[in-house]
């Protein structure tokens, strides 16, 4: 979608309990921050009756006299799942790497693809690599479908136009991190009533994003996100992070870093590059931070970073008039000409082909003979007492799992992978065939079940395994309730291999 400029907006952070609310005026390179207010969800209200929550929504507006009709709806980081992706260097215009992504996306979201809203930005620009473009990294996220549906609905019945739907936490974010420009590697974090939201950022867009648990419990809330800080990615080189704290609650900035090992300071207002004087009072604006980060894009005239409601990863409109229409003359002269020459060559490489078949059959017997002593010989590697591949599994596999004294393993089951069978009328193994068997003899499969308090502390699991560089093909295999409380019982299944 085209970015469009606003004069002004509104901007609905949404909670589950409550909502954040923002009016800002775009006000020449400063805008202007007109009124902040906050509405609690009457009893039974939530964005799960969006109809109800759309007329207290009106209410209020009514109420605060707040006339703007354009409106940013922010979901929450608890209702987002995030990835980062790898795309190659050479889909540098957004159609390739959309493509991409969104054959990723169908491929690890195949069961639940029609239910999640996908969307993408870019991390880094590929910096090259020894004078060649590098693969560029770009941070894929998904929300369930009913959100969005939910906010359109929501507005409907408020009355006001839905400009866009994105995470608040990484409007919050890009916007922060635009007014660090000698940070090339920042974290914000957003404490809220609900919990708390974690992002990190590489040269101002996000590359990570992260739901942490509320600040009321504050030994809990510290540990959590010491292991956060740890595990979220940095750039090479950067020798020290620092930590942009947004709350309203009174967190001491300077304890708080002395804790997790990192620089924190308050945000304010004024450092979005907003007029927030009228709004401010006493720093009371930095609750309401992720609100105003919404309108931004919007009266500056710029794109959300993501944007579920007009996602670049939706399927593309059918056309009236096939594309191959357009191409039917090339189509046929290419095939004409390509017939052609296949016919001229055919007569060449038959007889190449009776050649090289000739010599395949002569070297069978030294091509047996060389994949039995490879089988062997990289079976008993893999059993070699120098490498403890099962004990390296199990401290990784204890690091992943955090430490918060709800989320235990109750079973697990490690054993050899199984080893494909060879083809006995394979070529002759190269060098690079020979050194993917003997990686293929390292690797060994495991299943854990275990049990938490919720679905996020397993998706919380799942994530940290993902980020183990020596676990491959982590999947979650299912959920269930235990039938004790709000305990769930899941299980993961994964693949292993060790560092050399």
């Amino acid at each position: 979608m085209k970015p469009s400029r606003y004069k002004k907006l509104l901007g609905l952070a949404v909670g589950e309990r409550s909502m954040l609310i923002a009016e800002v005026a775009g006000a020449g390179d400063r805008p202007d921050v007109r009124q902040l207010a906050e509405l609690t969800y009457p009893a039974g209200v939530s964005l799960d009756h969006p109809a109800e929550l759309g007329k207290a929504l009106a209410a209020l507006l009514r109420e605060k006299r707040i006339g703007t009709s354009d409106a940013v709806v922010g979901l929450p980081a608890r209702w987002m799942v995030a990835a980062a992706k790898e795309v190659p260097a050479a889909a540098a215009d957004l159609e390739t790497r959309a493509s991409i992504l969104r054959l990723e996306a169908e491929a690890e979201f195949s069961t639940e693809l029609k239910d999640l809203v996908f969307d993408f930005v870019d991390t880094d620009r590929g910096r090259a690599v020894n004078g060649s473009p590098a693969a560029q990294t770009v941070l894929l996220m998904a929300t369930s479908r009913k959100y969005v549906d939910a906010a359109v609905a929501m507005c409907r019945g408020a009355k006001l136009n839905l400009v866009s739907v994105c995470p608040s936490a990484v409007a919050l974010g890009q916007a922060t991190s635009r007014g660090m420009p000698e940070a090339d590697d920042s974290l914000v974090l957003f404490v809220g009533a609900s919990g708390a939201e974690l992002t990190a950022h590489r040269d101002a867009s996000p590359s990570a994003l992260r739901h942490l648990r509320a600040a009321s419990s504050q030994p809990a809330f510290v540990s959590e996100l010491r292991r956060a800080v740890s595990t979220l990615p940095r750039s090479r080189g950067t020798a020290q992070r620092e930590l942009v704290l947004w709350d309203g609650a009174g967190i001491d900035a300077d304890a708080l870093g002395s804790q997790i090992g990192v620089s924190v300071r308050q945000g304010d207002l004024p450092a979005l590059g907003v007029n927030a004087s009228t709004a401010n009072r006493n720093g009371a604006g930095r609750a309401f931070a992720a609100a105003v980060a919404l309108t931004l894009p919007g009266v500056r005239g710029e794109g959300m970073p993501i944007d579920f409601l007009h996602s670049r990863l939706a399927a593309p409109k059918a056309r009236r008039i096939p594309r191959w229409a357009y191409l039917a003359v090339i189509a046929v002269v290419a095939c004409v000409g390509l017939g052609i020459y296949a016919y001229t060559d055919l007569q060449n490489q038959q007889a190449e082909l009776d050649n090289l078949n000739t010599r395949l059959t002569a070297l069978k017997p030294q091509i047996q003979t060389a994949e039995a002593f490879v089988s062997r010989v990289s079976f008993a590697q893999g059993w070699h007492n120098g490498e403890p591949r099962y004990l390296a599994c199990l401290r990784d596999l204890t690091s992943a799992i955090p430490d918060d004294g709800q989320t235990y393993a109750t079973s697990l089951i490690v054993r050899e992978a199984p080893k494909e069978t060879t083809n006995a009328r394979s070529a002759a193994v190269s060098p690079a065939a020979a050194a993917a068997k003997r990686t293929e003899a390292r690797v060994i499969s495991g299943q854990l079940y275990g049990k938490t308090s919720d679905q996020q502390h397993v998706q919380f699991v799942l994530d940290h395994m993902k980020q183990i560089g020596a676990f491959r093909n982590v999947k979650l295999g299912g959920t269930q309730d235990a039938g004790r409380g709000r305990e769930v019982s899941f299980s993961i299944t994964f693949d292993y291999l060790p560092g050399k």
